[in-house]
């Protein structure tokens, strides 16, 4: 049975924000869980060089273990920028990323149709 994180993000999601995010996953052996971060009307303050530094982040949790998909739903355009340039810098890295506008298209993408009603096989968590 796949399981799927599903995190909600809400208000201003700053880049120590997100650290904290990954460090909870890791303490919590859920970093191989598929994820679907849903940002919709959230915003965000990241810099390119924060976004850069995600993504050595997740290069060295990646060398510990497995990661799971991500999908990153956001409304913001310039949030859907800064996950797109986080998508891209991170390609080289054995993990899937994904950025999307609706919740539809990210659930497609992780073959997880019934993504937003939490069961045995999703759990809930708030980002901010």
């Amino acid at each position: 049975m796949r399981r799927i994180v599903r995190t909600e993000a809400s208000g201003l999601v700053t880049y120590d924000d997100l650290a904290r995010h990954l460090t909870e996953e890791a303490r919590d052996d859920a970093l191989g869980f598929a994820e679907v971060i849903d940002g919709r009307g959230a915003a965000t303050d990241i810099t390119p060089q924060q976004v850069r530094a995600l993504v050595a982040r997740t290069d060295a949790l990646l060398r510990q273990g497995r990661l799971g998909a991500v999908a990153i739903v956001t409304d913001s355009d310039f949030a859907f920028g800064m996950a797109r340039m986080y998508q891209i810098l991170a390609e080289p890295l054995p993990v899937q990323i994904g950025v999307f506008r609706t919740i539809d298209e990210a659930t497609a993408r992780l073959g997880a149709a019934a993504i937003l009603r939490p069961t045995s096989d999703t759990a809930a968590r708030p980002l901010v």
